[in-house]
């Protein structure tokens, strides 16, 4: 594959220290941003310099350095200054080369472009963004260019733990000799992808890379007992009920249950589907954030035990991944669509499975009178009770129950906490 050249790696490293350096990010030392409209490139950080060359809005670029509104900027033809505002950082997705034998990298998105070298088949690489005609801008390695997006996969991962009493060394490439990011530590929970040559591409948070395979072991079961209600509270302490909520998160609904939680002061625990999860990334972190507890309720609420056992992990992994993606954590409790389960189900959930004590129906009748009605008729101490944040009236008669409940004595808890 094609390398830096040694002056230009020389030039970037005394840029850096006389402009400024630049934090790299998770995938290495390479750092790629967008162009976001059609812009001049100097040969000097100085819109008085010499122009060299044009950028076209969507054109990638790989940031060498920047400081005081300019950025040191090169592409496959050239190098020069470009200013800051006109760049946007972008997020990548790993992708896997999918396509028999490999395919080439090209320094322009077309099949008559100068070539960078071949990417080989089962590599995984970063995708900054597509361009038009079917190809993607990717990264891996030191070198960038574009390939055919047919070439590429997005692969599903599934959770793995490092198994490596000093640690894992992250590498940048599938190799002795690749760039190290940094260390995972012992037991830390990652994302696996696939194994090449005895090496596993893995992401945990913003960290992204290669482990040795024989670093990495599969996560056993640790508490995948099904449960109905909580543990009654110490004699003494105060009663306890864990408010549960289905089938979000809802761009209109959730925010409004989250607003209605924090005037009461209670915490919840949110069963999200995956699929929503996706749609609504900045509501799931809402929920995060204000200490709420996350549970999976599969990706796209199927049946479980109707599902082969494939189907029962697809599933399963899909909507803890969705989560994983939205705020680095997994779920930490699992809830059944139709409170479906059976021994293969739970053969493959390593968290509590979380059913109810007191089901409001609020799904069914849709008249908030009736939630509370059903709440007073049944509430005692341990209860979980089961809702949806998908429906107005659940939002509308949220506010009574809760004046309800803490008037009887009753804190609001997450799951997790009422089980202990």
């Amino acid at each position: 594959m094609k390398k830096l050249l040694p002056y230009t790696i020389f030039l970037t490293f005394i840029l850096a220290l006389l402009i400024g350096p630049l934090t790299t990010n998770a995938e290495g030392s390479v750092v790629i941003q967008k162009v976001t409209k059609d812009t001049i490139i100097y040969e000097e950080p100085s819109s008085n310099s010499a122009e060299i060359g044009e950028l076209t809005k969507g054109s990638f670029v790989t940031v060498l350095a920047a400081s005081k509104g300019w950025t040191h900027i090169q592409t496959p033809e050239q190098m020069g200054y470009v200013a800051s505002d006109v760049l946007v950082k972008l997020k990548s997705e790993g992708y896997v080369v999918m396509q028999k034998g490999g395919t080439t990298l090209f320094t322009a998105p077309r099949q008559n472009a100068q070539k960078v070298g071949q990417l080989y088949e089962g590599r995984v690489v970063f995708v900054y963004g597509t361009a038009l005609g079917g190809w993607s801008f990717v990264q891996y390695g030191e070198d960038t260019g574009y390939v055919a997006t047919n070439a590429l996969k997005k692969p599903v991962p599934t959770k793995k733990r490092i198994n490596a009493v000093n640690g894992a060394e992250l590498r940048l490439t599938a190799s002795p000799s690749g760039e190290v990011l940094g260390t995972l530590a012992n037991k830390t929970t990652v994302q696996y992808y696939i194994t090449l040559a005895g090496w596993s591409y893995v992401e945990a948070g913003d960290q992204k890379g290669y482990v040795k395979a024989s670093e990495l072991a599969n996560i056993q079961l640790t508490n995948n007992k099904v449960y109905n209600k909580g543990i009654p509270a110490a004699k003494g302490a105060k009663k306890r009920v864990a408010l549960t909520f289905d089938d979000g998160p809802d761009a209109k609904v959730t925010p409004q249950i989250l607003a209605t939680l924090e005037k009461y002061d209670a915490k919840a625990t949110f069963f999200m589907v995956g699929k929503n999860v996706s749609k609504n990334a900045t509501i799931v972190k809402q929920v995060y954030e204000a200490g709420h507890e996350i549970g999976s309720h599969t990706l796209s609420h199927k049946k479980l035990t109707t599902l082969s056992i494939a189907g029962v992990k697809q599933e399963v992994n899909g909507s803890s991944n969705a989560i994983y993606t939205a705020i680095g954590q997994y779920p930490t409790v699992f809830r059944p669509p139709y409170g479906a389960t059976n021994e293969q189900v739970r053969s493959v959930i390593t968290i509590p499975s979380i059913l109810w004590s007191i089901d409001t129906l609020d799904w069914k009748h849709h008249n908030p009178d009736k939630i509370l009605a059903s709440v007073k008729a049944s509430v005692k101490d341990g209860s979980i009770i089961l809702m949806h944040d998908i429906h107005q009236t659940t939002a509308n008669g949220l506010e009574n129950v809760m004046q309800y409940l803490q008037k009887q004595g009753y804190d609001l808890v997450t799951v997790s906490e009422i089980l202990q």
